[in-house]
């Protein structure tokens, strides 16, 4: 039997109540490197468990970088991430995930990005259900 989650230091990824959503949630500084990883692992974590609806809590994240290496991330990950719909939740102060989601949303990407938790979530609902 598969974990419902993964504690790390850094951050955290588990299965929602339901089993539909899988969330992840990301502290303190972020580098294009550690975006990079957290792809894998939350397409591996979802694909694994057949989840296609991911909530990326990025609100305590802080990052670290230029601006072209989160435009080049987010360019990435419609391939990387294919399959999944994601919800961005973000700070209102920060400007870099949601640079990153509509990147991504521009290359074909089924994303959106949102301040707001049960937002991100009403707009996962519809797809947790079957078809």
């Amino acid at each position: 039997m598969l974990a419902h989650s993964v504690d790390d230091a850094r951050y955290t990824l588990e299965v929602m109540p339901g089993g539909q959503i899988a969330r992840f949630h990301w502290r303190g500084p972020i580098t294009l490197r550690d975006r990079q990883d957290n792809v894998h692992r939350m397409v591996e974590f979802c694909r694994e468990r057949q989840i296609q609806c991911l909530l990326i809590d990025g609100r305590d994240q802080e990052a670290v970088g230029p601006i072209v290496e989160n435009f080049d991330f987010g360019s990435t990950v419609p391939m990387e991430m294919r399959g999944l719909r994601i919800a961005v939740v973000h700070r209102l102060d920060d400007e870099t995930l949601p640079f990153i989601e509509t990147v991504a949303f521009n290359r074909g990407g089924n994303t959106q990005s949102f301040i707001d938790t049960e937002a991100a979530l009403e707009w996962l609902e519809p797809f947790t259900r079957p078809a």
